[in-house]
């Protein structure tokens, strides 16, 4: 287990950051200082509880396996968890208890868009320490193959710090768990789950709303998204 990418908490009330999300949910210039102040309150949380853990997976089941041999030994699975921590949650929650709605809203905003950057700054670790990259995601309850019921079998082996109920909700609520796909095929790059992903091929990129990959046409772009924020739709 790791701390969270240091660089990203680093940055996290810098004022670029705090200004892309200042547009991006279109809060007002006004409410730049309440932005600012919120991120403020996360930060030590993030710092003393934010984490994210690897370790190796074996999918033999995986419905889309390499059609050579060669190509098949190039490519691995591994596990993966990323959380902020239980004291966002406490954060939010306090929030939320005192009813200051704007302020827990800007918790669920910040805490999203942070995850949504681990992904990235995950791809970079596995490129800069590994002997692979990313091909792509699959994330619990996206497709058949990889049903909801696998995530505590998940949980279980990487991590007792992120729990799951029997409807499947992660505690610390601001956690995400997925199967990445690791390949040494240069021909092959997954930039994240973004919509700026310029891979045309990356069966997780969509062109004019279509899924390119038909197995996943019941799987939207910004399913990442709907892990973040707790939907499971």
């Amino acid at each position: 287990m790791e701390l969270f990418f240091p660089v990203l908490l680093e940055e996290f009330v810098s004022f670029a950051f705090l200004e892309k999300v200042r547009r991006k949910f279109h809060f007002e210039k006004e409410q730049t200082a309440e932005v600012r102040k919120v991120a403020e309150e996360m930060l030590p949380l993030l710092q003393k509880e934010a984490f994210w853990v690897r370790a190796s997976y074996m999918w033999e089941k995986c419905p889309y396996q390499a059609e050579n041999a060669e190509a098949a030994h190039e490519t691995t699975y591994e596990k993966v968890a990323m959380s902020l921590g239980k004291g966002i949650d406490f954060l939010q929650e306090s929030y939320s208890e005192k009813g200051l709605l704007l302020q827990s809203y800007i918790v669920e905003v910040l805490a999203g868009e942070l995850l949504m950057r681990g992904y990235d700054a995950y791809n970079r670790s596995i490129q800069a320490h590994t002997d692979r990259h990313v091909a792509r995601y699959y994330f619990p309850g996206s497709e058949d193959a990889f049903p909801l019921e696998m995530l505590p079998e998940l949980l279980r082996d990487l991590t007792q710090k992120i729990t799951c109920n029997a409807s499947f909700c992660m505690l610390p609520k601001k956690s995400v768990v997925f199967v990445s796909e690791l390949t040494q095929d240069e021909a092959v790059h997954c930039q994240g789950i973004c919509v700026g992903c310029g891979n045309a091929a990356c069966p997780n990129r969509t062109d004019d709303g279509l899924p390119i990959r038909k197995e996943m046409t019941d799987l939207p772009l910004t399913y990442g998204y709907s892990r973040i924020f707790g939907s499971r739709t």
